[in-house]
């Protein structure tokens, strides 16, 4: 928070080298499962996705030059490999995993860039938490119907609801100071809560479609940047969407 407080290039980086770190695990758990994946190019697109919105405007078709050229030849190297079968899903997994890494972590980028950039990106992290810790101490405690079961074992609805209420509570804080009315937090909340448990989901998801208790192990007893920011990913396209809509 502090660099988003700081500088908004300050931000883009640190958002950078985090959609390139989670493309990265994401690559090495569909390696570990058994398919090869190009990593580093996973990571490199998934870095200059959040790049290109921290440029001007005139400079965004570099990038995007670039971008074209690692797409390009991660594409055509698959031609020299010697394995018959999976070079193009290798190829597909890498751009898969920049994209999602990098198109929805680009997000937070854009809200920094908007009017009280620094409060839409303090408002998204506050969501994203309160829903978070919200759906945990309630769905420990007063947990007894399951919620989406085959995808994450432990989820239930007093979860969700009690992380609902966190999102509402957080929406409601920041709106006398981003200037929405008060009882927008409502379907607000919910709408961001729902993103967090959306992001937090198609996390479970992957690690079940792979075999992973943790996306990583870059952060000890937390797993990798992937299982720290989840939802994340969801809630900034989320709020982003809101703030643009707004005409903030």
């Amino acid at each position: 928070m502090a660099l988003a407080w700081w500088h908004p290039l300050a931000l883009a980086a640190l958002a950078a080298l985090a959609a390139a770190l989670i493309a990265f695990e994401m690559g090495t758990m569909y390696a570990a499962s058994g398919l090869r994946v190009s990593r580093g190019a996973g990571a490199l697109l998934a870095a200059g996705l959040v790049v290109r919105w921290a440029v001007a405007p005139p400079n965004q078709a570099w990038v995007d030059l670039a971008l074209g050229v690692i797409a390009a030849y991660t594409l055509l190297r698959q031609l020299w490999h010697p394995r018959m079968y999976g070079r193009f899903t290798s190829w597909g997994l890498a751009a898969a995993t920049g994209l999602y890494a990098g198109g929805l972590l680009g997000f937070a980028v854009l809200l920094r860039g908007l009017p009280n950039g620094f409060l839409w990106i303090a408002l998204t992290f506050a969501v994203t938490w309160a829903y978070d810790t919200l759906a945990y101490l309630v769905g420990r405690t007063l947990g007894r119907r399951a919620f989406m079961a085959h995808v994450s074992p432990r989820k239930t609805w007093e979860g969700v609801a009690g992380g609902m209420l966190g999102a509402i509570a957080a929406a409601a804080a920041f709106a006398p100071w981003l200037g929405y009315a008060w009882w927008l937090a409502i379907p607000l909340g919910v709408l961001w809560g729902a993103a967090a448990q959306a992001g937090d989901l198609t996390a479970s998801m992957l690690k079940r479609d792979t075999g992973q208790k943790d996306s990583g192990r870059l952060i000890p007893g937390h797993g990798g940047v992937l299982d720290r920011l989840d939802g994340l990913l969801f809630v900034a396209p989320a709020v982003f969407a809101f703030a643009w809509l707004a005409g903030s």
